[in-house]
């Protein structure tokens, strides 16, 4: 045991002491962080965009700018609702309702959030688009503009016109010089199917006024679960919290995981071909070389875990008390050991089991080169969980991925991600016993591979040989057992 721990030593002090080690340990959260809110940002950031409307009369604009601010409005109507976890009120219900009363009834948005909510006034979105009067009446004229050749004045200053609707008779035109993005030009289309409804219903003699009047008036949907901690059984955030927390672990273990083996596969390729496997096999037994190495990138994923758990702990206690309750509640419910403990057990085996893969095929090339060769299937493994989270929590019934959870590589994953639906506690401890077998297995085949090539010196020629070899002389007591029957 002292010579395994020494070895477990010796791997985890070469990594905690390099500096790569600690500027990721420093800039993974962060880089994790842009990458879940940079899309967000960009589309938070996105400077308004100038459009234009030929066309007799004001119709088309009319109904444009109304479908604009339906769109805006209906960002607060979520911000409102009493799933968000966000309003503070008993009587969020109420206040959903008034406001799009308020609405139906012609106030803007602005008031109408001033006067129901006041503290969502901040989280009104801006304008995504904005409506200027034509710089010329003629396409020909107006293609300067769209190219940005000229410049268009606007409530926003001087800025390149985005947009432009011509409005015929039979058809209405999009001219813009972004052929790639069509979000405006299907607002455009809608709003022309709204106006041809509005169309039929007034030759049909029908206010559409009482369609307005008629939704601020329609029965709201509660929420109800028979799972919710509510008495009455209304969902809140949370009650939400466990799924969005398996999401959270799944990933953290599919990143820790396809880290810290690649730590394994570079030592192991960088002792093998330094010749060090020679020196350090005349101190310790091959098991215990093995097996310190998997211990010692453990404690260092340890580590990673602990400093980031630390550092969340310490920001949420320095926030706690601009943490709304909501918020407080779903993370102790998130911290449920019914989540925990699966989530745990699943990384400890997932690691063993890619760690043992990855120091076997490591132990059998002398290049980086070489082993991604062999990596490439592995790593394509690998991306299949990380697909599958948000599928998994949007379809958690689906047989296809209750079928893919009993396959040893993805238990790991889509485990962690079913334990929220409250499966059958037979089935998960089946599947950790599945997975527990699958992994002794792999940490047996591991051992040999890794004797053949770190002892022995085999490559992936004489790795490719002896497999052959195996399934030769298999084929062969085959045709020999055969031939006996035949006797």
């Amino acid at each position: 045991m002292g010579k395994l721990l020494l070895v477990a030593r010796r791997e985890y002090l070469a990594y905690v002491t390099a500096w790569g080690f600690w500027l990721g340990l420093l800039f993974t959260p962060l880089i994790l962080a842009l990458a879940m809110g940079l899309p967000l940002l960009i589309e938070k950031t996105q400077p308004a965009r100038y459009y234009t409307v030929l066309e007799t009369g004001t119709t088309f604009s009319d109904h444009l700018t109304e479908y604009l601010n339906d769109r805006r409005a209906r960002e607060i109507e979520r911000l409102l609702s009493p799933v968000s976890g966000l309003s503070e009120d008993a009587d969020a219900s109420e206040r959903l309702k008034e406001f799009r009363s308020l609405r139906a009834q012609g106030t803007a948005l602005e008031a109408a959030v001033l006067q129901v909510a006041p503290e969502l006034v901040p989280a009104i979105p801006a304008h995504d688009f904005v409506e200027v009067p034509p710089p010329a009446q003629s396409i020909d004229d107006l293609m300067a503009y769209l190219t940005g050749e000229k410049l268009v004045s606007g409530p926003l200053g001087a800025r390149e016109l985005y947009a432009v609707f011509i409005v015929g008779n039979d058809q209405i035109e999009y001219w813009s010089d972004d052929v790639v993005s069509t979000d405006f030009s299907r607002m455009g289309m809608r709003v022309s199917e709204q106006m041809a409804l509005r169309n039929m219903f007034d030759a049909e003699g029908f206010d559409e006024r009482l369609i307005a009047e008629t939704r601020a008036n329609a029965l709201e949907i509660e929420l109800r679960s028979p799972s919710a901690q509510s008495e009455t059984g209304q969902i809140a955030f949370s009650d939400q919290a466990p799924f969005f927390m398996a999401i959270g672990l799944s990933f953290l273990l599919w990143l820790l995981i396809f880290s810290v083996v690649n730590y394994l596969l570079t030592g192991t390729i960088e002792e093998r071909s330094n010749k060090i496997f020679d020196a350090l096999l005349t101190s310790v037994s091959l098991p215990q070389l093995l097996t310190g190495k998997l211990l010692g990138v453990l404690f260092l994923s340890l580590t990673l875990v602990s400093v980031w758990a630390c550092s969340s702990l310490i920001f949420s206690l320095a926030l706690q008390d601009a943490l709304p309750p909501e918020i407080s509640q779903a993370l102790a419910e998130a911290l449920n050991p019914r989540l925990l403990a699966p989530a745990v057990v699943s990384f400890f085996l997932g690691y063993l089991m890619y760690g043992a893969m990855f120091l076997a095929l490591g132990s059998l090339c002398d290049t980086i080169q070489e082993a991604q060769s062999l990596l490439s299937p592995v790593f394509i493994v690998m991306m299949i969980p990380l697909l599958m989270i948000p599928v998994a929590i949007s379809n958690p019934g689906s047989p296809l991925l209750e079928g893919l959870a009993w396959f040893p590589l993805l238990t790991p994953f889509l485990l962690i991600l079913q334990v929220p639906n409250d499966p059958p506690v037979w089935q998960v401890l089946v599947q950790i016993l599945w997975m527990g077998l699958f992994t002794t297995g792999v940490l047996w085949a591991a051992t040999r591979v890794y004797r053949a090539g770190a002892v022995h010196g085999a490559g992936l020629t004489e790795a490719r040989g002896w497999m052959m070899g195996l399934i030769g002389r298999k084929k062969a007591a085959s045709a020999h057992g055969s031939e006996a029957g035949d006797r």
